[in-house]
C-alpha cells in the first residue's frame, strides 16, 4: 500500500514534468530529485537512478519539443567554456587510463550528464520561468518536508526514507532497510530526510536557506508562515548534525546582511572576527581533533596522504572516472560497502577529484566555481538573486572542501544555481531590449530636430 503511494507521487511528478510548462516543470524536477535519493534505481543495466529518470525525461521533452530553443540555450550558456574544458580534461583522463575503450567513453558521457545535467536543465527552465512563482510553489511542499525532518529528529527514526527506498527494486544506501533508519551518532542527532546521508541533507538545507531567506519579500505568504518556514529550515540544519553546514550557511547569511553596510563597519567586524579566531582557534582545533567526533583533522591528514599516494603515477589526469568508487570503496558479496577505517569516506571533494581526475580535474573544478562566482558577482546590482548566486557558490564550495559531496548533493545546488543563471540572463536580455527600443525611439526625434 505504501509503495503504491510512492509510485503515485513518482508518476504524478513525471506527469507534471511532461505535460506542464515552466514553473510547474521546475518544481516537479526539483521535488523529484529531492524525494528520491541517489541510492535507488529501477533498471540495473544500464543503471538508471530514479533521479536520472526525471533528468532524462526532461531532456527528452526539451529536445523533442523545443530543439531550436535547446540549441540556442547551449550557445548562450554562460558556463560553456569552463564546462568544455572540464569535459576535455575528462576525455584525457579516460584516454590515458583506458585508451579507446568505447564502454569507458559511454560511462564518461553518462557521468557528465548525470553530474552537470541538473545545472543545464535548471538553466533552461530559468530562461523562461519566473523565480518568484517557483519559490511560492515550492513553499508548502518544503514546509511539509521540514516538519518530517523535525519528526525524524524527535523520534530518531526515518520512515519516509525507508518506505521510498523499499518501493524500488534496487538499493545501495548506507542503512539497512530491514530495521529502523537512524543516522544518529552516540554524541549527536543526525537526520537525512530523503537524501542519502546527513551531509547531503545539510548541503540541501544550505541551498534552501540561501535561496529563501534573502528573498523572503518575494514570498506571497503571511508573515507568520514565513517566520515558521525559516525556523523549520534552521531547526533542520541543526538536527542534521553537520557542523560544516552550520558554519557555511551562517557565514554566507552574515555576508548577505552586512554587504551594504559602511566599509568602516565591515572592517571593524573583520578585525573582531580575526581577534576572536585567535582566542578560540585552539578550542576549535581540539574539537575537530577528537576522534569518534565526526571527521577529525587527523582523518583528513590521512586522507590527504592516501590521495597523494594514489596519484603518484598519474598526477595530471588521475586514475579514471569513478576510480575511487570502483576500486577503493568496493562492495562485498552482500552489496555492503567496504571502507578502510583509516580513510573512511573521503570527507572532502579535494581527494576524490585529485584521485579520479588529477590536478587538471581539480584545477578546472575550482575554475568552474570561480566562473560562477564572478558571473553572479558582476550582476549583483541587477537583481537580488545574483547575490544569492555568488553567496551560494561560495558557501557550497567551502562546504564541499570541508565535508565532501556525498549522495549526489551537488544536484540540489546545481538545480538552484542553474535556475538563477537562466533568470539573470533573462533579466539581462530584457534590459538590453528596453535599451534598444529607447535608442530606436530616440532616432526619429533627433532627425526631426536636424530638419528644423
Amino acid at each position: 500500500m505504501i509503495s503504491a503511494v510512492v509510485y503515485i507521487i513518482f508518476l504524478g511528478l513525471l506527469f507534471i514534468l511532461i505535460s506542464r510548462d515552466k514553473e510547474d516543470r521546475y518544481c516537479a524536477l526539483f521535488l523529484g530529485i529531492l524525494l528520491f535519493p541517489s541510492c535507488i534505481w529501477t533498471i540495473d543495466s544500464p543503471k538508471m537512478l530514479v533521479q536520472h529518470i526525471f533528468l532524462y525525461t526532461f531532456f527528452a521533452i526539451e529536445i523533442g519539443k523545443n530543439f531550436p530553443e535547446f540549441k540556442r540555450a547551449i550557445k548562450e550558456f554562460p558556463l560553456k567554456i569552463p564546462l568544455l574544458l572540464i569535459i576535455i580534461s575528462f576525455i584525457c583522463t579516460v584516454y590515458t587510463t583506458q585508451g579507446l575503450n568505447p564502454k569507458e567513453y559511454y560511462s564518461l558521457l553518462r557521468y557528465v550528464i548525470d553530474l552537470y545535467g541538473y545545472l543545464f536543465a535548471a538553466y533552461l527552465l530559468g530562461r523562461k520561468a519566473d523565480t518568484k512563482t517557483i519559490l511560492n510553489k515550492l513553499f508548502i511542499p518544503l514546509l511539509i518536508l521540514g516538519f518530517c525532518g523535525i519528526f525524524e529528529g524527535m523520534f530518531n527514526v526515518n520512515y519516509l526514507y525507508k518506505y521510498i527506498c523499499l518501493a524500488f527494486p534496487h538499493y545501495d544506501g548506507f542503512y539497512d532497510l530491514a530495521g529502523d533508519i537512524n543516522a544518529c551518532d552516540s554524541w549527536r542527532i543526525r537526520t537525512l530526510l530523503t537524501t542519502t546521508y546527513p551531509t547531503a541533507y545539510s548541503t540541501l538545507l544550505c541551498g534552501l536557506i540561501l535561496l529563501y531567506i534573502p528573498n523572503l519579500k518575494e514570498i506571497e505568504k503571511k508573515n507568520y508562515l514565513k517566520v515558521l518556514f525559516v525556523a523549520i529550515l534552521l531547526i533542520n540544519l541543526l538536527l542534521c548534525g553537520c557542523r560544516t553546514g552550520m558554519v557555511c550557511a551562517g557565514a554566507a547569511l552574515a555576508f548577505f546582511i552586512v554587504r551594504k553596510w559602511p566599509v568602516l563597519v565591515k572592517i571593524t567586524i573583520v578585525v573582531a572576527l580575526v581577534f576572536a579566531s585567535f582566542l578560540y582557534a585552539q578550542k576549535v582545533i581540539e574539537n575537530f581533533s577528537q576522534e569518534n567526533r565526526g571527521s577529525s583533522l587527523q582523518l583528513r591528514e590521512q586522507q590527504l596522504i592516501f590521495s597523494i599516494i594514489q596519484i603518484a603515477n598519474k598526477p595530471v589526469f588521475g586514475n579514471g572516472v569513478s576510480y575511487l568508487t570502483k576500486y577503493i570503496f568496493e562492495t562485498d558479496t552482500y552489496g555492503d560497502r567496504i571502507r578502510d577505517d583509516d580513510i573512511m569516506g573521503m570527507e572532502s571533494i579535494l581527494f576524490p577529484k585529485l584521485i579520479n581526475y588529477g590536478f587538471a580535474g581539480l584545477f578546472l573544478y575550482f575554475l568552474l566555481c570561480g566562473w560562477i562566482f564572478v558571473y553572479f558577482y558582476k550582476r549583483r546590482h541587477l537583481h537580488s538573486m545574483a547575490s544569492t548566486g555568488y553567496l551560494l557558490i561560495f558557501a557550497v564550495t567551502v562546504f564541499f572542501i570541508m565535508s565532501g559531496n556525498m549522495g549526489n548533493a551537488s544536484a540540489y545546488i546545481y538545480l538552484i544555481i542553474g535556475l538563477i543563471l537562466g533568470n539573470i540572463q533573462k533579466l539581462e536580455k530584457s534590459s538590453e531590449d528596453i535599451d534598444k527600443t529607447k535608442e530606436i525611439e530616440s532616432k526619429p526625434a533627433e532627425t526631426d530636430v536636424r530638419d528644423e
